[in-house]
């Protein structure tokens, strides 16, 4: 005969002072990592960039090992300026010229890769957790993988692993092709990292404001 309610009921244990202080002491060791996970997610988007690169907040105090590459405050909506930045690339190939077999031969080459860039530019904290970045030059090495067009039949076109160097819109790439056994120049563009992760951003040296703060400047906290 199946227990019924009143028969559960006797049996459970009387409530005590101890075991509500157990019960209660078991539902906030439970409740803190929560706590700690809903934390971590609402921190702002800046917050998180900041202090994965080192960072050390208003507030926090510094020790002999912090590195010194930040100011000891940053701003929102001021202009910031270091020695180089980075950031992964994708670089994707239009057409090449290769050198085979004594001569210089342009194929209309599409390739897409990966590599890693570094550029001068300069970048802004916006009060709605943007990364604003305005790049000047840049350079950096690739490999990738390339198919070519033969009368409408798409066929592998080669391994090709170098260097590149361009602007915003247009980069000039230079290096070996293993598959046709040639060096090769290349002409395309890039879909740099950053501007879809913000995260992956890396500057190099020491930060510096390009122009002095304004006084109505906002401070970036650790929030």
């Amino acid at each position: 005969m199946p227990p019924t309610f009143e028969s559960l009921w006797l049996r459970q244990e009387p409530f005590t002072f101890s075991s509500i202080s157990s019960k209660v002491f078991l539902l906030l060791a439970l409740s803190m990592p929560l706590a700690a996970l809903a934390q971590l997610d609402q921190k702002s988007p800046t917050g998180l960039f900041l202090a994965k690169r080192g960072y050390k907040f208003p507030g926090i105090k510094r020790d002999s090992k912090d590195s010194i590459q930040w100011p000891d405050t940053l701003y929102y909506n001021t202009t910031y300026k270091t020695k180089l930045l980075g950031s992964p690339t994708i670089p994707i190939t239009f057409g090449r010229i290769e050198y085979i077999e004594g001569k210089y031969q342009a194929t209309p080459t599409f390739s897409v890769g990966y590599g890693y860039t570094w550029f001068f530019g300069r970048f802004i904290f916006s009060e709605n957790d943007r990364l604003i970045v305005e790049p000047t030059i840049f350079f950096g090495l690739v490999a990738d993988i390339g198919v070519q067009s033969d009368f409408n039949i798409f066929k592998p076109a080669g391994i090709f692993t170098g260097a590149f160097i361009g602007t915003q819109t247009i980069s000039f790439f230079f290096g070996y092709d293993y598959v046709t056994h040639s060096p090769t120049v290349g002409i395309g563009s890039r879909i740099d990292v950053y501007t879809f992760s913000q995260k992956s951003l890396r500057p190099i040296g020491n930060v510096r404001e390009l122009r002095k703060h304004k006084k109505r400047a906002l401070p970036i906290m650790d929030e």
